[in-house]
């Protein structure tokens, strides 16, 4: 895990090939003193690692990205005001082993994110 005390998975639950991941920003992370201190923002890096990462942990994989075909970043994350983030992780695997995800992101009702990629395993 790369992002080590950056977040904590709250409840994870699924339905066949797509799973919804209720986490928690830990809003007192360094990282933020720095990103930026008066207002801090999730940097959009973090975001997709956190996707990568709760992919894997879920499939029970070590994974990277081989690709990322779309990525947009929708709304800006304050982790003082919006903590509580929920994830929606669809995957499909591919002939070859790896995985294609589609990812959304929202917080009380706002997206944040929406990506498109394919993992490998590592």
């Amino acid at each position: 895990m790369l992002l080590t005390n950056f977040y904590k998975v709250n409840k994870v639950s699924s339905r066949v090939t797509e799973w919804h991941v209720s986490l928690e920003l830990m809003a007192e992370h360094p990282l933020y003193k720095g990103h930026f201190p008066e207002h801090p923002i999730v940097p959009g890096v973090c975001i997709i690692q956190i996707i990568k990462e709760c992919t894997a942990e879920i499939l029970g994989k070590e994974m990277q990205y081989e690709y990322i075909s779309s990525c947009k970043f929708l709304s800006a994350i304050n982790p003082t005001a919006n903590s509580c983030l929920e994830l929606t992780l669809c995957t499909k695997e591919l002939e070859n082993g790896n995985i294609q995800l589609h990812a959304e992101g929202e917080y009380e009702g706002i997206k944040f994110v929406k990506l498109k990629a394919t993992l490998l395993n590592k």
